[in-house]
């Protein structure tokens, strides 16, 4: 993992200022949709959900990022997204113009935009094809990531039991992410549990108890 990849002093570059490292609270707004862009920032640590206000209201989440993500570059003169803390977080935050200068972040960044890529043609592919219980299920099958990706493993990862994992969105967010109703995700949550894929000990959490059932509903085996 390179300097600028740890979020620390990128060296040797000549003239371009180190990066800032910055720590907010849980559910702390980073940046706001239509603000001039004047810094970009990675992930060190925690998760932050992106999402765009419609002009009467309405709320679509766009993204969920975590550790090693980037975010704050909008359309390169002002945010398209609000960045919302959804824990306890620290980024690194860059000038928008020094960035530019540092080929060791632009190296950090194209990685990073690549994986990227392939996750929004996943959400893509999600929003218009897939029913509201296997866009529900891959949702989950994001807690696991050995097997979220695109080619599934074909059975849990070596050593993985069922463990409770926090859900640090609300069931509306979820909604919102997922381009469904708030009825729609309670009800496809509601039949996952019935039918013993999952158990939810609080609303804030979730065990899955059936990786591979799971797998399978949200069409990834």
């Amino acid at each position: 993992m390179s300097i600028a990849e740890r979020g620390f002093v990128v060296e040797g570059t000549v003239g371009v200022r180190p990066g800032n490292r910055r720590g907010f609270a849980s559910r702390d707004v980073v940046c706001r949709q239509g603000d001039p862009i004047g810094e970009v920032y990675r992930i060190e640590r925690g998760a932050i959900m992106l999402y765009q206000i419609l002009r009467d209201g309405r709320r679509q989440v766009v993204d969920v990022i975590c550790t090693g993500d980037f975010f704050g570059f909008g359309d390169g003169s002002v945010q398209d997204c609000f960045a919302e803390t959804l824990t306890n977080c620290e980024v690194t935050a860059w000038r928008f113009d020094d960035a530019q200068k540092c080929p060791i972040w632009r190296d950090a960044f194209s990685r990073a935009m690549q994986r990227k890529l392939g996750a929004m043609h996943d959400h893509v592919t999600l929003l218009g094809k897939k029913t509201a219980l296997e866009r529900v299920a891959s949702m989950l099958m994001r807690f696991v990531p050995a097997c979220s990706g695109r080619q599934c493993p074909g059975a849990p990862p070596a050593g993985y039991r069922e463990l409770i994992h926090d859900i640090h969105m609300s069931r509306q967010e979820i909604a919102d992410y997922l381009g469904l109703t708030l009825e729609t995700v309670s009800r496809a949550i509601s039949q996952l549990k019935r039918e013993g894929v999952i158990a939810a000990p609080k609303p804030s959490q979730i065990v899955i108890k059936d990786l591979c059932r799971l797998c399978r509903l949200a069409v990834l085996h």
